[in-house]
């Protein structure tokens, strides 16, 4: 198994990796064993995990997929697992994502030459007030807000301090 990304959040302490094998996992440190430990995530992506990164809040992370969408993945606390909704705008393997700085919005790079500024707001974790941004009111999930033409496959995704 090819671990393709990782992303630790400072907060939780929590790591994300995901790897070729379609599968992600949460981990967390145990301090009486003293040792990492896994928790389930449920992407239900069909091709490799190729990204990972955790919101600002810690309480969401995106996967980037060679499955054309983007899981944006929380935690259900009465199934004791992480569960995703898909974000399913690609029309190819999407290599890269980050969150903005302070708003529920993901961005996506592709090989189908495009980056994508993209709603990930929901509405059972996120604040109307958290998701208001420069890129206007909270929408529905998965709307994509903005599409950046290029002329060759996108490779990797930034946005600035601010979220400009």
């Amino acid at each position: 198994m090819l671990i393709s990304a990782i992303d630790w959040h400072p907060q939780s302490n929590y790591i994300v990796t995901c790897a070729h094998d379609r599968n992600a996992f949460v981990w967390s440190f145990d301090d009486q064993e003293k040792k990492w430990k896994p928790s389930l995530v449920i992407l239900r992506i069909e091709r490799a995990a190729l990204d990972c990164r955790w919101s600002r809040d810690g309480q969401k992370f995106a996967v980037a997929s060679s499955a054309k969408c983007v899981p944006v993945c929380y935690y259900e606390s009465e199934n004791n697992f992480w569960v995703s909704k898909m974000i399913k705008e690609h029309e190819s393997t999407i290599v890269a994502v980050e969150w903005h700085p302070s708003a529920p919005i993901v961005a996506t790079a592709s090989t189908d030459k495009r980056c994508r500024v993209i709603s990930a707001y929901l509405k059972n974790l996120d604040s109307r007030e958290s998701a208001e941004s420069q890129w206007g009111p909270p929408v529905k999930f998965g709307t994509v807000l903005y599409a950046f033409a290029a002329h060759a496959w996108v490779n990797a995704v930034a946005f600035s301090p601010s979220g400009d």
